[in-house]
């Protein structure tokens, strides 16, 4: 307590023990920033402090069931165009026949990159199993016990996000193209690859939201997004500036998929109300130059471009 009064943040006893729930490396030390470390909120009350908890607890409680909805129907989408394009639940004969993407780079120096990323794509898988086995996960340890081949719609099931996003780019340009298809998604658009930069966007935030990591600031990002998605996402709902440098693009990101994947008109609505109704709130609770470095002062005209798209 006594080291936030000496940083300028009003605390009194009353709020000891918030300050003892939240945690001072968790509360104080994580949320007195924005993204960096250097870009220190201007705080001067613990109220603050517990303010922004609240919103990131908030965000992550109204994204979590969306971004499991995209992640689980954009495994169904691909598996769906994998047995269809493999004639096999076998991974042997995927691998094969469907996880060709490097072929397509024959005589030039994107050759090696692409199929070495094919061969850790199966040390990868391999060593996922091994830990489900290991963890006792029933599907794994059923059709290893059975001493029978896993299936791939079984190695769906325990797929991490990253190491799907990994097996949708080794996948072959034709494989690619029919999920994009079934999604329909623009044609004008090398929506096939944005698609898999769209995957290890949604990772970062999956894994904040899992992990308990902060999200309010983007700080989850371990790389930066590709300014395609943000281009495709302009072109066909008309957003504009969408670079993810802020919270509000994956939530839009969100409700652009699940209206994609055709999820309920209803829920995309209420997501996005609900988001609304979480930026009123907390406009309100923190200061302008707190709230101003979280969203943006073109949050929501995306808001209402991306609403407008939800609503067709």
């Amino acid at each position: 307590m006594q080291h936030l009064s000496d940083n300028g943040v009003a605390i009194d006893e009353t709020q000891r023990q918030e300050l003892k729930n939240l945690g001072y490396y968790h509360g104080y030390k994580g949320y007195r920033f924005a993204g960096m470390a250097k870009n220190r909120f201007p705080l001067t009350d613990f109220a603050q402090v517990i303010a922004l908890n609240d919103f990131d607890m908030s965000l992550k409680s109204l994204a979590y069931p969306e971004i499991m909805f995209v992640e689980t129907a954009l495994k169904n989408y691909t598996l769906e165009a994998v047995l269809a394009d493999a004639g096999s639940e076998s991974f042997d004969q995927v691998y094969m026949q469907s996880l060709t993407a490097y072929r397509a780079h024959r005589g030039t120096s994107d050759y090696k990159p692409a199929l070495l990323q094919r061969m850790r794509l199966r040390n990868e898988i391999d060593a996922l199993m091994a830990q489900r086995y290991k963890s006792s996960v029933p599907v794994i340890q059923h059709f290893l016990d059975e001493d029978k081949a896993i299936p791939i719609w079984a190695l769906f099931e325990v797929m991490t996000l990253g190491t799907f996003g990994t097996f949708y780019k080794c996948l072959d340009a034709r494989v690619k193209a029919a999920i994009v298809s079934e999604l329909g998604l623009p044609s004008n658009y090398d929506s096939a690859t944005v698609l898999g930069n769209i995957i290890f966007a949604l990772k970062d935030f999956r894994n904040a939201i899992a992990h308990n990591g902060v999200v309010m600031d983007v700080r989850f990002k371990q790389a930066r997004v590709n300014r395609d998605i943000g281009k495709m996402l302009a072109g066909d709902t008309g957003m504009i500036g969408v670079d993810f440098g802020e919270i509000t693009d994956y939530m839009a990101l969100l409700a652009y998929l699940m209206t994609k994947l055709q999820a309920p008109e209803h829920n995309r609505l209420a997501f996005l109300d609900g988001y609304v109704s979480l930026l009123d709130s907390y406009q309100q609770k923190l200061p302008q130059p707190i709230f101003s470095r979280l969203v943006h002062t073109g949050a929501r005209q995306k808001l209402q471009s991306i609403r407008t798209f939800a609503s067709l």
